[in-house]
Parts: structure tokens; C-alpha cells; sequence
């Protein structure tokens, strides 16, 4: 099974979306930090609970020894939040994958050897397991390119004329 580790940003973008269960419904082990949780401050974040509630998302907590080494992380990577370096220390100690959106986080994770995806992917994927039509996916890609700024603009234009 692959680890997916979450950061806020993604869950963010899938929360504003409606896109939760098609997001669950994917056969990977979904997994947030407690400290990264936190950070999650969306109108209905409440929609995360059922699946915290039945571990199809993992809540990660920590020791306090492994709050320091995540404190050794934030030490030795300034502009991440303890958050980011929460994440790091999860990709690190899973193996795992992270879905992040934050570009600094994704850099690096990147630099240490991490595999690193982001809400396109995640969109790229829900069509490619078939619980989201290209049709669906073009709706959805050009309400959230209204919502986030951020986005890679050249990807999303490739990718709205390829799920025209």
C-alpha cells in the first residue's frame, strides 16, 4: 500500500471542492499529522471526521521525542512551519508520498529524496480511477484555478484542454 501524507493545503482545496469521498474512495493509506490537522480551518472541516473516525485517515500524533526530532527539522529548515516539518518526518518515517501545495514544503521534501504531488495530481488521478469524468474533473479544475492563485497556470490550461 502506498503512504499519501497530507498537508492542510490539499485537504483545503478538497474540501472547497466536494471532493472528500471521491479523494477516500482511492486505495492509498491517507495519513495527517496531528499538527497538520490543526491547520485545517474550513468552514466544513467537519466533513474530515468520519474519516478519521474510521481510519481511512490516519491521525499521526507524536512522542515527545519525535517532537524534537520534528523541532530538529524546523532548526534546520527555517521557512517550513513545525506543521511542514511535521510532514517531512511522516514522508520520512512511512516512506510515504506528500500531496502539499506549499511550494517551499515541496522543494524540500524534493531535495531529501521524497516523491511529491499536488492538487493536479490528485485531480489527474480521481479521473484515472474513474471517480471523476474528464467533464467532472474540467469543472472542477476551473473552480478551483477561481479559488487558488497558486495553481501552475500552464498545467491547468494543458490540463482543462485535455478534459474538454
Amino acid at each position: 500500500m502506498i503512504f499519501l501524507v497530507n498537508d492542510a493545503n490539499i485537504l483545503i482545496d478538497l474540501l472547497k471542492l466536494d471532493l472528500l469521498d471521491a479523494f477516500f474512495r482511492m486505495e492509498y493509506d491517507f495519513q495527517i499529522s496531528d499538527l497538520v490537522l490543526n491547520e485545517v480551518q474550513e468552514e466544513n472541516v467537519d466533513d474530515l471526521d468520519s474519516y478519521l473516525e474510521t481510519n481511512v485517515l490516519t491521525r499521526q500524533t507524536f512522542t515527545f521525542a519525535e517532537l524534537g526530532d520534528i523541532g530538529d527539522l524546523y532548526d534546520q529548515y527555517p521557512a517550513l512551519s513545525i506543521a511542514d516539518c511535521s510532514c517531512l518526518y511522516l514522508i520520512e518515517r512511512l516512506g510515504a508520498r506528500l500531496l502539499t501545495g506549499d511550494g517551499a514544503l515541496r522543494r524540500t521534501a524534493e531535495l531529501r529524496g521524497a516523491t511529491v504531488h499536488g492538487v493536479l495530481w490528485v485531480l489527474q488521478e480521481l479521473v484515472l480511477r474513474g471517480h471523476l469524468t474528464s467533464r467532472e474533473a474540467h469543472g472542477k479544475l476551473s473552480r478551483l484555478m477561481e479559488l487558488n492563485q497558486r495553481l501552475p497556470m500552464k498545467e491547468c490550461q494543458r490540463l482543462l484542454r485535455k478534459w474538454q
